[in-house]
């Protein structure tokens, strides 16, 4: 009787030793998926904040540069105002409004007569002969250039200095 019951201790302890080693299988299983899972979350976590500062940074571009299409447009109106300011008080009055206006809005001139010139901010139209002025300055300024936050809208369209 004292063999069967041995026998019957061991087969025991042999099951319950399956049964653990079982469970700690089941449990690394579960862990590894767990830690998969984790990281998949924050994977997508890291994604939807990207997602956010993209769309938020876009946001913010479409909002700065809503009005250049409408600025753009008024420059013709903006050069005539400033050759008839040159003659007319009245007209003189409005350019000023409505240039102060577009510089509310981010428009800037760039600065062209006297400065040396810049291809990324003028376009040369011809050269002229100077003595007084260094070689590749810009001489005169045909047609006003402007920025608009930063970014050229419209080009200086000058005549460069040259010996």
């Amino acid at each position: 009787m004292a063999e069967a019951d041995e026998e019957e201790s061991e087969t025991k302890t042999d099951s319950s030793g399956a049964v653990i080693e079982e469970l700690q299988q089941q449990l690394s299983l579960a862990q590894s998926l767990a830690e998969e899972r984790l990281d998949l979350l924050k994977h997508c976590r890291a994604d939807l904040d990207n997602i956010m500062k993209r769309s938020a940074r876009e946001k913010e571009e479409n909002v700065k540069y809503a009005s250049q299409k409408l600025v753009s447009k008024l420059l013709p109106v903006l050069d005539s105002l400033e050759a008839a300011a040159k003659h007319d008080e009245g007209s003189r009055a409005l350019y000023t409004q409505l240039i102060d206006i577009l510089s509310g809005e981010g428009l800037t001139p760039i600065a062209a007569k006297g400065m040396k010139f810049d291809p990324y901010r003028h376009e040369a139209l011809f050269q002229v002969e100077s003595k007084d002025l260094e070689e590749g300055t810009v001489a005169e300024e045909i047609q006003k250039g402007y920025l608009f936050n930063s970014h050229v809208i419209r080009f200086s369209k000058v005549a460069v200095a040259k010996r």
